[in-house]
């Protein structure tokens, strides 16, 4: 039985991967429409984007390469989130009466395209999370949650996510809330659990981006990357951009070891500004935009 466990361990050393290539880098969706932000389905068959400041929410299908629009509304593109199965987008979107906001959280089933009002004029709603089957978002600091599926994630026994509150870090553990200052106080901006849970990624402006345990402590310097997201447990992926004061003048798409200490450059041209990448659930895929509007498809190799 020793002899198992240390091959099995052997086993998982190996299979963290060391090193991170470029397969193939494709244009996916030209537009003059500049469209933004896309972010992968759990399954990977399709993608959601948005445009500049997030008015409207469309989706694409990565086999057909074929996109349908979900909302017109402000706000609709700005983190949807899918189910589990891929299968329902979740979505909040706002409007002002007077100076004040209210937002509304919609579903829409991509199989037989209903519609779906969950929450209507509410204010200060965060968007919505998905965790152990449940969508999850606050008003006024108030948790509300949906179950979606009866099925619960896999080891997970426990309903956890973060957010940004007050420009401040905010964990949710069940029905524990714990307010992070990882590196004192400032803004914190794009917090993001790890795959497995037990770690945050966060970039603190003025500073840098890092990774923490779930009570604040600081595991990880990862430096100059923002919109970073998690690749797997052992990768982030992020973008170093770089301004004049007015405009964006340079921007490319990075990975880095969990631990900061290898970074790798995916991305090197001179006529394209490659900004907010997302990832794929199978570690090997990655969706950006550039500055002008058209959406982007890494493929990656991982050994």
């Amino acid at each position: 039985m020793k002899k198992l466990v240390v091959f099995l361990l052997l086993l998982s050393e190996i299979a963290v991967a060391q090193n991170i290539s470029v397969l193939t880098n494709e244009k996916i969706l030209s537009s003059d429409s500049q469209y933004c932000f896309p972010h992968f389905s759990p399954d990977g068959d399709n993608i959601a984007f948005t445009t500049q400041n997030f008015i409207g929410l469309y989706i694409m299908d990565m086999k057909t390469k074929q996109f349908v629009q979900i909302s017109d509304k402000p706000g609709a593109g700005y983190n949807p989130v899918f189910s589990n199965d891929g299968s329902t987008i979740y979505y909040r979107w706002d409007e002002y009466k007077g100076m004040k906001k209210y937002s509304s959280i919609y579903s829409k089933n991509l199989n037989n395209k209903g519609l779906t009002i969950l929450e209507s004029g509410k204010r200060k709603m965060s968007t919505p999370q998905i965790s152990n089957n449940k969508l999850i978002y606050t008003v006024d600091n108030e948790i509300h949650k949906l179950q979606i599926s009866e099925k619960t994630d896999p080891g997970q026994y426990k309903d956890i996510w973060t957010c940004i509150e007050n420009q401040r870090i905010v964990v949710y553990i069940n029905e524990d809330r714990k307010v992070l200052t990882p590196k004192g106080e400032g803004n914190y901006i794009w917090p993001q659990l790890s795959p497995d849970k037990t770690k945050i990624l966060f970039t603190f402006t003025g500073h840098g981006t890092y990774i923490s345990d779930l009570d604040g402590n600081i595991l990880a310097d990862i430096g100059y990357l923002n919109a970073s997201k998690w690749l797997n447990n052992d990768w982030v992926v992020g973008m170093k951009d770089y301004d004049d004061g007015y405009l964006v003048t340079k921007s490319d798409i990075y990975a880095v070891k969990s631990d900061g200490q290898k970074s790798i450059q995916l991305t090197q041209t001179e006529d394209e500004l490659e900004m907010y990448p997302d990832c794929s659930p199978g570690n090997s895929k990655i969706v950006y935009h550039t500055l002008e509007g058209d959406i982007y498809l890494l493929t990656l190799k991982l050994k």
